[in-house]
């Protein structure tokens, strides 16, 4: 049987695990010049033979599977077959998969679910001021902000209203409305650096300048209650526009007077949003829309919401900016625990800005561990070497590519600045500021964290041996696949005069029992079956074949009437040719629904020997498993095997 890639992971469980090798555990085994120590083989034979393993093995029986294991792999290192640049390029396929799980700070990460959930405790309701940043700005740009806003903070300080100054000064979309008032929010409502200040406020401070991606913020914190937790509502919604004129808002006003005074009648909440609701998106589904909590909604429907105590109850009509709304309580829920609402947190995380700031924190940890350090001053010439030509993907390093000067070190890892000015030229298309030197920054900073990953990455097998065993794994998993597709599996797919001599030899080995020769006939319930059981012979004989039976008894039918199926079987493969095993002739008449039907036994052939096609697959496999023992029988010679057998007695 042809083997394909797939393979590969169970070849690796059966064969592989994870671990550290004991520095002084004893030789358990040589093959060839490579000796192998008690201890790994121990702890595969563990992993392979522990109690749930389906087919438990003694040592001395698993010993024989893991020579002939290793002794591949050898084989396929001897020809070179971990040089190709194919099996380079899977192997780091694996290694980047692989590594990923290492490349996150697991502690930082936990933190952070920790910090969210405490913060999801509680609703804050902020006071906001903004002034926003050009993307990617400019030192002048952030500089001009930073002042401008620390400004503004100091006439909040000198006793100006908030909302008079917000409304003065801010550069949020919403403040003319507001006042610079956000109202209740809760955790992943805001972005991180907003949430950060605003859960670690007390109610009345104003708080520093703070920068986000928007720009720089100050914020007050006017209120901070215990969470409301989350609801989910069904509602029914009467537009009426702002701009309505005083006659569509007396409508509106009526319309929904109209639909409260059906549901005290009685009428369904559900019809009622089917007919009457102006939410399209969820009238057809009785008004329910998703479950939220605080900040989700405006304030006014948010309020009705979680005002209502029972479920099942629901709300006089209230206005709002948009119209007026009726809504009932489909189900309420409180704030979980960390674990039930640990998946949660981490998805919502890995969605949310806070992915970036922990992938900060994380490339700021491995530089403390490696005493990173860098020389921005060797940058100086890469600034003033940059031209208009940066921003249209054009720019060349030219002369910086022979720059050696030290711009950073990481552990033993010098990076001169050419490498830099080489990656600008590689990278400098990803780009967006407007300013060029910013720009050069901007890739700086991508060039030195993924200068970072890449060495933590390099240092993962030292650091953590499960990492190196299980990269290990993949290494002599794909040799071990790729030589025995080579010298086995392909190699008896295509060898067809080999396949072809192997069942020529073998012939007796792929046998058919005793099968029964013979023949189905169902006839449509308007043919008299016995009619055509009388021609039996005719039809053993080969005289009368389906189209023959259909011109014979029922010729002015446009479909056929008779339908006839030839067999050859051994027993047990066919039921009703079972009933009439060794028995020639035709047999007894059973009927259903729609047909006759009886058997014909036409009779017995013997024993004989099976075709190849007709045992192709079970010949191939064989093939497969008698080249693989000629070859391991040449390896062995190559590769002579010794084993020390009285240290398998440690293993209980």
């Amino acid at each position: 049987m042809m083997m394909i890639r797939y393979v590969l992971p169970m070849i690796l469980l059966a064969l592989m695990t994870t671990g550290l090798l004991a520095q002084e555990s004893p030789v358990l085994l040589t093959i060839g010049d490579e000796k192998v120590n008690l201890d790994e083989f121990e702890r595969i034979y563990r992993k392979n033979n522990n109690e749930s393993s389906l087919n438990k093995q003694s040592p001395e029986e698993y010993l024989e599977l893991f020579i002939n294991f290793k002794i591949k792999v050898k084989e396929a290192e001897a020809l070179g077959m971990d040089t190709t640049s194919k099996f380079i390029n899977e192997l780091e396929g694996y290694r980047k998969q692989l590594a990923k799980p290492y490349l996150v700070d697991e502690e930082a990460k936990e933190e952070m679910m920790r910090e969210a959930y405490e913060w999801s405790k509680f609703d804050v309701r902020a006071s906001h001021i903004l002034i926003r940043l050009p993307e990617n700005p400019s030192p002048e740009d952030t500089l001009a902000a930073y002042k401008k806003i620390m400004e503004i903070r100091g006439r909040i300080v000198d006793g100006e209203a908030f909302d008079v100054v917000a409304r003065a000064t801010s550069e949020d979309a919403s403040v003319q409305r507001n006042g610079g008032d956000l109202n209740y929010f809760t955790v992943f409502s805001m972005v991180y650096p907003f949430e950060k200040v605003a859960f670690n406020s007390e109610v009345g401070q104003l708080s520093m300048p703070f920068r986000s991606n928007y720009g720089y913020h100050i914020i007050k914190v006017v209120d901070r209650r215990p969470a409301r937790g989350s609801v989910k509502v069904a509602h029914i919604f009467i537009g009426v526009p702002a701009e309505s004129n005083e006659e569509l808002k007396k409508q509106g006003y009526e319309k929904a007077q109209m639909v409260y005074d059906s549901l005290q009648l009685g009428v369904s909440f559900s019809e009622l949003a089917k007919h009457h609701s102006d939410d399209r998106s969820s009238a057809q589904s009785g008004g329910a829309i998703p479950w939220f909590g605080t900040g989700r909604m405006i304030p006014e429907f948010e309020n009705a919401c979680f005002s209502i105590e029972k479920k099942g109850d629901y709300s006089k009509p209230f206005k709002s900016s948009y119209g007026w709304h009726i809504v009932r309580l489909i189900d309420k829920k409180e704030i979980g625990s960390y674990e039930e609402m640990k998946p949660e947190l981490q998805q919502k995380i890995n969605r949310s800005d806070r992915n970036t700031a922990r992938s900060d924190r994380f490339i700021t940890k491995i530089k403390n561990e490696y005493g990173f350090t860098e020389n921005p001053e060797y940058l100086q010439p890469v600034y003033a070497a940059v031209d208009s030509t940066l921003q249209l993907g054009t720019w060349k390093a030219g002369e910086l590519m022979k720059l050696e000067s030290q711009l950073m070190k990481i552990g033993d890892r010098v990076v001169p600045t050419s490498e830099f000015a080489t990656y600008i030229e590689e990278k400098q298309y990803h780009g967006k500021a407007r300013d060029q030197q910013v720009w050069v920054d901007q890739l700086y900073k991508s060039f030195t964290d993924e200068l970072i990953l890449s060495y933590e990455e390099s240092r993962l097998s030292e650091k953590f041996p499960e990492f190196k065993y299980v990269y290990t794994e993949y290494h002599d998993g794909i040799l071990l696949f790729d030589i025995m597709d080579q010298r086995v599996w392909s190699a008896a797919v295509s060898d067809t005069s080999g396949l072809e001599a192997f069942h020529k030899q073998h012939r007796k080995a792929y046998m058919w029992e005793e099968r029964s020769d013979a023949f189905i006939v169902k006839c449509s319930k308007k043919i008299d079956p016995e009619a055509v059981s009388k021609v039996y012979k005719k039809i053993v004989k080969g005289k009368l074949n389906e189209e023959a039976l259909n011109e014979k008894f029922c010729s002015t039918d446009s479909v056929p009437c008779i339908h006839l199926s030839h067999f050859l079987v051994e027993k047990g493969e066919n039921a009703l040719i079972d009933e009439r095993f060794g028995v020639s002739g035709p047999g007894p008449v059973s009927e259903d629904e729609e047909f006759y039907t009886f058997v014909i036994v036409k009779g017995l052939r013997s024993p004989e020997p099976k075709k190849l096609d007709e045992a192709r697959g079970q010949i191939t496999s064989d093939y497969q498993e008698y080249l693989e023992d000629e070859w391991l029988s040449t390896l062995k010679e190559k590769y002579p095997v010794t084993v020390n057998l009285n240290l398998l007695s440690r293993i209980k």
